[in-house]
């Protein structure tokens, strides 16, 4: 472990995504070598690692592409880690992710002569550091990196307004929606860029999700609790996971009802506490089916949504804080 460091935490509005931030305490340039820096880049992402799944087990290890793969442990996270300076930036999130880190006063006016008309006239209005640095960590969670070329990464607003870019790789026709900001370390300033892959049915889905409404009962009663009301009750954290309406599908009542049994018998492997939960609409004119796993670590709930072919899952906070995260 580096001495002389200050590992920040730091927020952002994307859903079980964990950072970590580090740096020299005094701020100085040229303190740390290379191997430092390397080593203090791996340090973030495991501490943010650790924020995101609770557990120590697991190393940090690279893909033969340079790509930081996390292995051996329980939980299955990905992870990017960026550099800059005398700071270094680990992430971590259930889905592929990318990061990347620049100082805001960064001179790139050379690198505006690679910009696409359409990326010229987004310049005006979005600092040119964060549609380079959108490049990159798009790049990054392809495991790829900029390939060599800035070129090959086209980006363009996701939405009006909104703090995203939209990154796609003109190689694959992979989309990435990127999220830039800006992080305030002492006197200076860094622009941020965090990239996670683009599903417009996906992300229209987690709108729906977010807005919806959950009630519980234990199994075989018949009246229901609001879920917040219920948690803060019990004082227990909880994974509320559904069989229902797996990803774009829409079956027939009947199979929605045989997976979630099957879902059921599912939970209770790993968990003695299961009650009957239930999401619907603000207008309740849609009510799916589902279970909360008392105490399950949402870890285990993200692998057991993906068997099931879920987007996601909700996570409640033994305070009752809800949280949705990406399976």
């Amino acid at each position: 472990m580096l001495s002389q460091v200050r590992f920040s935490p730091w927020g952002t509005p994307l859903p079980g995504v964990e950072i970590v931030l580090g740096s020299a305490l005094d701020g100085s340039e040229g303190s740390f070598s290379v191997a430092e820096m390397r080593q203090l880049g791996q340090d973030c992402a495991t501490r943010a690692t650790h924020q995101l799944v609770g557990e120590t087990a697991g190393e940090l290890t690279y893909s033969d592409l340079g790509a930081p793969l996390w292995t051996g442990g329980n939980s299955q996270v990905h992870i990017s880690i960026s550099r800059t300076g005398q700071c270094a930036i680990g992430a971590c999130s259930p889905t592929v992710i990318g990061v990347d880190i620049e100082f805001i006063d960064r001179n790139v006016d050379r690198l505006l002569n690679s910009f696409t008309v359409d990326e010229q006239e987004l310049a005006k209005v979005v600092p040119p550091i964060a549609i380079l640095c959108a490049k990159e960590a798009a790049g990054k969670a392809t495991g790829v990196g900029l390939a060599g070329s800035i070129t090959r990464w086209g980006v363009s607003p996701l939405g009006p307004g909104a703090p995203f870019l939209l990154v796609r790789d003109l190689h694959t026709g992979g989309q990435w929606r990127t999220w830039t900001g800006v992080i305030e370390i002492g006197a200076r300033k860094l622009q941020c860029a965090i990239a996670q892959p683009h599903d417009p049915a996906r992300e229209i889905l987690h709108g729906i999700y977010e807005s919806a409404q959950i009630e519980l009962r234990p199994i075989g009663t018949q009246v229901w609790t609001d879920a917040v009301d219920t948690v803060r009750k019990r004082a227990l954290s909880a994974v509320v996971i559904t069989a229902w309406n797996p990803g774009t599908d829409r079956p027939s009542i009947t199979a929605n009802v045989e997976a979630n049994q099957r879902l059921l018998a599912r939970l209770r492997e790993s968990c003695p506490d299961v009650w009957e939960a239930d999401g619907f609409s603000r207008d309740r004119a849609h009510r799916e089916s589902g279970y909360i796993a008392w105490g399950m670590q949402p870890d285990l709930g993200i692998k057991i949504a993906r068997e099931f072919n879920q987007f996601a899952i909700f996570y409640f906070t033994a305070n009752g804080d809800r949280s949705l995260i990406s399976a």
